[in-house]
């Protein structure tokens, strides 16, 4: 206990806490099922690590070893920094307006009115925009969970000629997604993380068996950076790997005790280290291994008639497969909590059930209609996660402490202010880049 106490302590630091205001939004929420420690970081865990890991050596293909491993920390510092502002500033509207949480459209949205007279028109306009925006970058994660496993599965399938299309495998997929999704509660997803967490083990070790079998020679080439153009499809890549704000958002909400979540040493420095740990190896060793030859997906160039890697394909599809719902949730809830309040009692069965399957036929659909794996992951990632994830918090904290809590020399102004100028940088030269590939593909 002498460890959360030093962590909560942190928290406060962080957070800026007044030693004058004694309330403490985490003490006034509601959670009619709290998820333990071990259960937030499980899922933590399994919403970061999917198929986005899959895609570092082709991220690192385009980069180079030197600067992908150096991009890689510095993506994951920042991003990772970037969310501890979203939330530390969500804690204080929450200290602010004395609530047990706050959302983060409606965070957007207080926080606007609390700035500059020039922007507060615009309050109500960002609190949909981030609503929209955090609703297609859930459901395009869950368009690509359903591409990454039908491209696994159609592999190891056509090389025992049961031969279909791709989108035939889509099909496939349709009533089981369907039924997973219809789970209600993160407790009850906890099981389905747990296998999914033991598969995504597993398919590791197996493809990482297949990564360092054989000696490989590095070459100059291998070291240095190809193409100034390619830095920021990989940024959109790492950050679609990375970041997954819905969750991270939704898993300190329903955590048992929150001021564990965040801090130096709190549940999510910790597990955002693991992540970029497992996810710098992938790319380093996926690299070296396949060099220029790389797809998409590190599993798409495993040996198709060998035992082991058609089993790595397999589970590890099965894991994405799991991890479907995880993401799903996140779309529901903030659609959820919008028209529940409009409906009778006797509606709210059937309308609860519709939206799950609706949001399942979505990015179904989506992915029926361009199944293209590779420059989707650095769209959505250059879009979303760069407003989401960098632009949107650093616009909150500055409008939070406006006009005259910037701290000694404007340090928090000039702090959120290279936030968001970066994270515009990034959504824009990400997009113009992964749009030219979507366009050549």
């Amino acid at each position: 206990m002498s460890v959360y106490k030093y962590m909560a302590g942190i928290v406060d630091t962080i957070t800026g806490g007044e030693e004058d205001d004694n309330y403490d939004p985490h003490q006034h929420r509601k959670i009619q099922r709290p998820t333990s420690y071990a259960d937030t970081m499980i899922h933590l865990l399994k919403g970061s690590i999917g198929a986005g890991i899959m895609a570092m050596p082709s991220a690192f293909n385009r980069m180079g070893l030197i600067a992908g491993s150096i991009g890689m920390i510095l993506v994951g510092i920042f991003a990772t920094y970037c969310i501890q502002l979203l939330i530390s500033t969500q804690y204080e509207l929450c200290k602010k307006w004395r609530r047990g949480y706050i959302g983060y459209p409606k965070s957007m949205r207080l926080s606007i009115q609390d700035g500059p007279p020039c922007l507060r028109w615009s309050a109500g306009l960002f609190y949909y925009f981030v609503e929209l925006v955090l609703t297609i970058w859930q459901l395009g994660i869950c368009c690509i969970y359903i591409i990454f496993v039908a491209e696994n599965v159609k592999q190891v399938c056509d090389y025992y000629d049961y031969v279909h299309s791709l989108r035939m495998h889509m099909v496939f997929q349709l009533l089981p997604q369907i039924l997973l999704n219809l789970i209600k509660t993160l407790k009850l997803l906890t099981p389905l993380s747990t296998i999914s967490n033991l598969c995504t083990m597993l398919a590791f070790i197996l493809v990482f068996f297949y990564l360092i079998e054989e000696d490989v020679t590095v070459s100059k080439e291998d070291l240095m950076l190809k193409n100034f153009l390619d830095i920021p499809i990989f940024i959109g890549i790492t950050l679609f790997a990375l970041e997954a704000v819905g969750v991270v958002l939704a898993l300190e909400y329903n955590m048992e005790n929150p001021k564990h979540f965040v801090g130096l040493f709190g549940l999510f420095n910790i597990g955002m280290t693991i992540i970029v740990v497992a996810y710098s190896l992938i790319g380093i060793f996926g690299f070296l291994k396949y060099g220029s030859t790389i797809q998409a997906s590190i599993t798409l160039n495993l040996p198709q008639d060998q035992k082991k890697a058609q089993f790595a394909k397999v589970i590890l599809a099965l894991a994405i497969f799991l991890s479907f719902p995880l993401q799903n949730f996140v779309a529901y809830t903030l659609i959820w909590r919008k028209i529940k309040k409009r409906l009778h009692h006797a509606q709210k069965t059937v309308v609860d059930y519709t939206l799950r399957v609706t949001l399942v036929l979505l990015p179904w659909g989506l992915g029926m209609l361009m199944p293209f794996l590779g420059p989707f992951i650095a769209l959505f990632g250059a879009f979303c996660l760069s407003l989401l994830a960098i632009v949107f918090p650093g616009m909150m904290s500055s409008c939070h402490w406006y006009p005259d809590r910037y701290g000694r020399c404007y340090y928090r102004l000039l702090r959120d202010s290279t936030v968001i100028i970066l994270g515009l940088l990034m959504l824009v030269a990400g997009c113009y880049t992964s749009v030219l590939e979507i366009l050549e593909s």
